[in-house]
């Protein structure tokens, strides 16, 4: 699989929920530098496996919009928006932030993710 046909996957079939892929496609060493609406967070592979946890106990359902998707050399910058369902009310899809992220891949891990996001 490509790298781009892989961070489509990860995109379009709920893989920011998903523990097992994630662990397979980050690198052991993987660093995300987020900015974000409430400020700068760094994360490691671990943190980013425990948000999965996390936003599998808190949520029904995650779905992505992906506006662009650009690949050059080793990195794949993706525009989207991030959209979820509550268990309250799994069938309303509720917009939560508005993401510019760049991946920079290491073979076909991701070692690196430079992310910009705000509120919806």
């Amino acid at each position: 699989m490509t790298r781009k046909a892989l961070i489509q996957k990860l995109y379009a079939e709920d893989g920011l929920r998903n523990k097992e892929f994630l662990n397979s496609l980050l690198a052991e060493n993987f660093i995300l530098q987020w900015e974000s609406s409430e400020g700068y967070h760094e994360m490691n592979k671990q943190a980013i496996l425990n948000l999965a946890d996390e936003l599998n106990a808190n949520y029904e359902f995650s779905d992505v919009d992906i506006f662009s998707i650009v690949e050059e050399n080793n990195k794949i910058a993706v525009h989207y928006l991030h959209k979820l369902s509550t268990l309250e009310n799994p069938n309303s899809l509720i917009p939560i932030a508005k993401v510019m992220v760049i991946w920079e891949f290491e073979e076909a891990t991701i070692l690196k993710g430079y992310q910009i996001s705000k509120l919806a």
